[in-house]
């Protein structure tokens, strides 16, 4: 007998799309902050200008961000590996539950926080130099924040690439 497609069926395909989502987003955040760190590293080594490919770098940094983090956000208060986790009994001492109901989103919020100040202040700038020089030490904090709290499979039992 064939069962129904159900409202739970179809919660749970939302959520294995949000995570594919969230899961295979990563790499657009992490090229375009990259690109705007080293995009400022470069500029500020050679004593080149803040360029409008800096801007558009910066600036796709921090929209890919917010769009990753707002997926997050859902996965986090719908999903199984967020809020709910709180449910489970010793989930503290639990470091893969932990880390997700914990560890990731209150960091990856820091990251992408870092990321809207230095974005924000880098704009308040006149000059090309303090303007590089926000967006360096900004992203590049937050890149780093970021590359340790992804949870890359082959590191802990995180499950696959996406």
């Amino acid at each position: 007998m064939h069962r129904p497609y159900t409202f739970a069926h179809q919660f749970n395909d939302m959520i294995a799309g949000l995570n594919h989502i969230h899961s295979s987003f990563r790499y657009l955040v992490l090229l375009f902050i990259l690109l705007a760190l080293f995009d400022a590293l470069i500029g500020l080594s050679s004593g080149k200008a803040y360029k409008k490919s800096s801007k558009l770098f910066a600036l796709g940094g921090l929209i890919l961000s917010h769009i990753q983090l707002l997926v997050g956000l859902l996965l986090y208060f719908m999903g199984a590996k967020g809020l709910a986790l709180f449910a489970e009994e010793g989930m503290m001492k639990d470091a893969t539950m932990r880390f997700f109901a914990v560890e990731h989103i209150s960091m990856m919020i820091i990251a992408v926080a870092l990321v809207t100040v230095g974005y924000s202040r880098s704009k308040k700038q006149d000059d090309s130099t303090k303007k590089l020089r926000t967006i360096a030490i900004f992203y590049g904090i937050a890149i780093a924040i970021i590359f340790v709290m992804i949870p890359w499979p082959f590191l802990k039992e995180f499950g696959n690439w996406f």
